[in-house]
């Protein structure tokens, strides 16, 4: 594809090319013997060359981060910092940091060369053994998150060139998808176990908007517009990630409870506790579950049981997968078995070829 030069510093160059509006740093890489390219992420000329001026003079600085020489908690320590700024509630990034620290001091790993498949897999069973004393299974689910965070880390080091190298990190076999949903009863029990406030506007707009909770969390006051019935999900500014936030309507029963929310605000999110934004449900929600007499259900089951129910309510995958943010695909794989219609046509098809023949 060509890329026609749009401005210079040094080595390095903004690159546009006629499939997109967004401004790519370009240059060669001594160390591949290639020729690299970067998205800006922008449009703007002056933020891109801003970009640029920052990418060249970091890569003007030799590379120290030889892996048998690089802190491997400063890097990842750099990267949360920068992932994470300005997000004010306890996110994957800030808690994988958390158990890393705390890992590198039990055994002493210091450098990235010094986290080895070997140490990685000790890693993989400490984090189970911690897990399962507090309670829960210790699955791949939440460990295999960790590890994402860290190789996003390395990888993130390495094109910054502060590493010679990304290192290989190990993948875990992912869990099987959620089965576990909440029947209209065991919802109505939990409604009612919901004691506190800030724990009923949780639980109600989640089974009202079928949204991750950290979505739930980060929404503020001026994302919603009870005048048009619309929640913009997509904080302003931000670029969609591939656990992409949409626009959800308003039900008739969230709206009340919306405008509720929105009135009592002081901190300018929605979902607020003792005056500033709400950023963690677990122990409450733990709670009340165990109050209603539920087994088995986190916070998100409440987007798992949304989608099920409308689902088997007939509601068409396509207007499923919109709420949800994910692709029509992905929502029929979970989704289309508790569909009233599943197979129809050819449970159906098969009656009328093969239900006169005689056993």
């Amino acid at each position: 594809m060509f890329y026609e030069p749009v401005w210079a510093y040094g080595d390095h160059q903004l690159v546009k090319r006629p499939d997109t509006t967004n401004l790519y740093i370009a240059w060669y890489d001594t160390t591949q013997s290639r020729y690299r390219r970067q998205s800006t992420g922008t449009a703007d000329l002056d933020q891109a060359k801003r970009q640029l001026v920052e990418l060249a003079k970091r890569r003007e600085k030799p590379i120290t981060a030889m892996q048998h020489e690089a802190s491997i908690l400063e890097l990842l320590v750099d990267y949360v910092e920068r992932v994470d700024q300005g997000k004010h509630r306890w996110t994957a990034e800030k808690s994988a940091l958390g158990h890393f620290a705390a890992f590198f001091e039990h055994e002493s790993v210091t450098l990235v060369s010094e986290f080895t498949i070997d140490v990685q897999e000790r890693y993989v069973d400490w984090r189970r053994r911690i897990l399962r004393q507090a309670g829960f299974q210790g699955s791949n689910g939440s460990i295999g998150r960790e590890l994402t965070v860290l190789r996003a880390a390395l990888r993130d080091a390495w094109k910054r060139g502060r590493l010679e190298s990304a290192p290989y990190i190990i993948n875990l076999p992912k869990p099987p998808p959620r089965q576990r949903f909440l029947t209209q009863e065991e919802f109505r029990r939990l409604i009612d176990a919901c004691t506190e406030e800030h724990l009923y506007r949780f639980v109600m707009l989640a089974i009202h908007t079928l949204q991750r909770p950290i979505a739930l969390f980060d929404l503020r006051v001026d994302q919603v517009d009870l005048d048009r019935g619309r929640i913009d999900f997509l904080p302003p500014g931000e670029l969609q990630s591939n656990k992409r936030r949409p626009v959800i309507p308003i039900t008739n029963t969230l709206r009340p409870k919306l405008a509720g929310c929105i009135e009592d605000s002081v901190s300018g999110y929605v979902l607020e506790y003792l005056g500033g934004p709400l950023q963690s449900v677990k122990r409450s929600f733990a709670t009340a579950c165990r109050n209603a007499g539920l087994d088995g259900v986190t916070p998100y089951v409440l987007r798992h049981t949304g989608a099920t129910l409308l689902a088997a309510a007939g509601v068409p995958m396509r207007q499923i997968a919109g709420m949800l943010g994910h692709t029509v695909q992905k929502t029929t794989e979970i989704y289309a078995k508790h569909h009233p219609d599943f197979m129809g046509e050819a449970s159906s098809a098969l009656d009328r070829l093969f239900g006169n023949v005689a056993a």
